[in-house]
């Protein structure tokens, strides 16, 4: 089990001279999941970009283990985070294997293929994402939610320390999202640092150990669930009057919309 430490310290981006985030600071350890939560158009597809350093930062910085990530070349960055956008639309016409065997693409020398090892370990995660029997099958036949899946294998066929997941179970179905987030609880508990943009509060609150609340480019709030999802915030934030209270039934926090 690897152990790092990622920190983020007070970084903004701007784009078209408008500043999208400013001023976000935060560290993701091992072991943990963080939900990005905040209505559309908060930032939060903009942050998990900026992590990956998709998006150049025009303030602040970065630092994996002591070192800023836009001092690491690609592949050296992509074996220690990876990212699952939410866009599942592909283009051209693989197998399902090949897509999810992409995920090793890190570990591979100039010019060389990948090898049964990696294949294996690609075939591993299709089997923990209910996916394998897409094995042969061409992406471009699969639904958007079995698209999704795969491209969550392949993800996890990265081996990356922290996973960045873009709404994840954008396009799932009630019981694959609750797979997915299994299957995530499982990841962490490993070691990774996952850090997830998730639009189901519920699911947010089940799942996550803590909770970034972003607002018009800013947090404006970040702490456990219990901390995050409150009638204050869904009112200020969300726009919506919520009573929040703990379900009898499961114990945990609730709300609903009045």
């Amino acid at each position: 089990m690897s152990k790092f430490k990622l920190d983020v310290k007070n970084i903004s981006f701007e784009k078209n001279g408008r500043k999208i985030l400013e001023k976000i600071s935060f560290t993701v350890d091992k072991g943990e999941i963080i939900g990005v939560i905040g209505p559309n158009g908060s930032g939060k597809t903009t942050l998990l970009k900026c992590l990956n350093n998709i998006n150049e930062i025009s303030e602040g910085s970065i630092i994996f283990n002591g070192i800023n990530i836009s001092e690491l070349k690609s592949k050296e960055l992509a074996k220690k985070i990876s990212f699952m956008n939410q866009n599942t639309n592909i283009g051209f016409d693989f197998p399902c294997i090949d897509i999810v065997v992409l995920g090793r693409y890190p570990y591979l020398d100039s010019f060389s293929e990948y090898s049964s090892k990696d294949m294996k370990i690609a075939e591993k995660y299709m089997e923990l994402t209910n996916t394998l029997k897409f094995k042969d099958k061409s992406i471009l036949s699969l639904s958007g939610g079995e698209r999704q899946r795969v491209l969550f294998a392949k993800t996890l066929t990265q081996e990356s320390d922290v996973i960045l997941l873009d709404e994840p179970t954008a396009s799932l179905d009630m019981k694959y999202e609750e797979e997915i987030f299994k299957i995530l609880t499982g990841v962490k508990r490993e070691g990774k640092g996952i850090i997830a943009v998730i639009h189901n509060l519920r699911t947010a609150i089940k799942y996550c150990d803590r909770l970034i609340l972003l607002s018009e480019g800013k947090i404006v709030e970040m702490g456990t669930p219990e901390e995050i999802i409150t009638e204050e915030n869904l009112r200020d934030i969300y726009k919506v009057e919520v009573k929040v209270y703990r379900n009898t039934i499961n114990g945990r926090l609730d709300f609903c919309i009045l």
